[in-house]
């Protein structure tokens, strides 16, 4: 590989360091969704770097050490191992590229006699202003495309705008926290926990939100009093041997709709696919899910600046089968849980030996 290829697969990565003592190299990468793919990428640039390890991170906060050599090994970072690599690896906004990130936005429902296809369709212009370490600043403009779904007008205005603040703990002890105006028209105050140990197949987790609602009118912003409170709790069982997860939830949906929801989610490559069901008070529904990167991906890149596409479109579908709003949620950014399931060590590795 030439001088030049290297140099530009390594304008894909961010706030790289280099630990010459444990042979560990620290990076940050935004433009893939599978994390394998720019640890392969990197493994190939830096192959007579002597490292051994490469430890990526999100949010200028480590995830955990991989080895892609033969055999695969994850290495899990303790509490101490965390407390020293802050003072090794260097953070500050002038570490990160100036990044756009393009994104569809749909919502959906089908079936109504009178209009089968009811659809919003808007697109994303979004950035991210890395603030300190874990800290990012989410930031945007939405521009409506079409809207037969309900009266909201055809406005450009706010994307979601929100804080978010990613630690982990420990080895296996994740939490996120965010504030601001999310997904789905809801704006309020969001914490999430997750017990994850990446090599093993069971994890737990915790939400918790005090949110309202919020729209943009012609003019100005209207919202209603953070009313709506959520907490919802979870197990997830991972089975390696098809990248398959089985989580159960359950608790407070959003308008006091209380009850449990099975999901059946599914890992390939770049692709995540899920299937759902359901039982609230309200009544129950099912659907799907999915989780896709969007082509091209990069569309320019420099140093500093950086045009895109985003690394992942998620979007749900429910059928409300007999009640409104059965086991609504909303987004903040990327869920811990699903965050957390990309970096999974088995998922990782599964995919060299394919």
């Amino acid at each position: 590989m030439g001088q030049q290829d290297q140099q530009r697969i390594l304008t894909n990565f961010e706030n790289l360091t280099l630990d010459s003592s444990t042979h560990r190299l620290f990076y940050e990468q935004r433009l893939y969704r599978n994390p394998l793919i720019g640890l392969l990428e990197l493994s190939q640039v830096m192959k007579n770097e002597a490292i051994t390890e490469y430890v990526p991170m999100y949010q200028g906060v480590p995830i955990a050490a991989y080895r892609p050599s033969e055999p695969w090994r994850t290495s899990l970072l303790t509490s101490e191992e965390r407390k020293r690599l802050r003072r090794l690896i260097p953070y500050g906004p002038g570490r990160y590229k100036v990044d756009f990130r393009i994104q569809p936005e749909v919502i959906a429902n089908f079936g109504f006699k009178l209009d089968p296809f009811q659809t919003k369709t808007s697109l994303l212009l979004q950035s991210q202003l890395y603030l300190s370490r874990g800290l990012v600043l989410n930031v945007g403009v939405l521009f409506p495309i079409v809207n037969n779904y309900d009266n909201q007008p055809m406005n450009i205005r706010p994307a979601p705008i929100y804080l978010n603040q990613f630690l982990a703990l420990d080895h296996q002890n994740f939490v996120s926290g965010s504030v601001g105006l999310f997904y789905s028209n809801q704006y309020g105050v969001n914490v999430q926990y997750r017990r994850a140990n990446l090599t093993k197949p069971w994890s737990f987790g915790l939400e918790a939100s005090i949110t309202g609602d919020y729209y943009y009118p012609e003019t100005g912003i209207y919202y209603e009093p953070m009313k709506q409170g959520m907490v919802l709790a979870d197990v997830a069982y991972r089975i390696n041997k098809r990248d398959i997860t089985l989580k159960l939830t359950g608790g407070q949906f959003l308008y006091q709709d209380r009850g449990v929801r099975l999901d059946f989610i599914r890992q390939f490559y770049s692709v995540e696919v899920g299937l759902f069901a359901t039982k609230t008070t309200r009544g129950s529904t099912a659907g799907f899910n999915f989780a896709i990167p969007i082509p091209p991906g990069k569309i320019a890149q420099s140093n500093r600046l950086r045009v895109r596409t985003t690394e992942e479109f998620r979007w749900e579908y429910t059928y409300n089968g007999s009640g409104a709003n059965v086991g609504s949620r909303y987004r903040v950014g990327n869920q811990l849980d699903a965050l957390l399931r990309q970096y999974h060590g088995q998922y990782l590795s599964r995919q060299l030996q394919n």
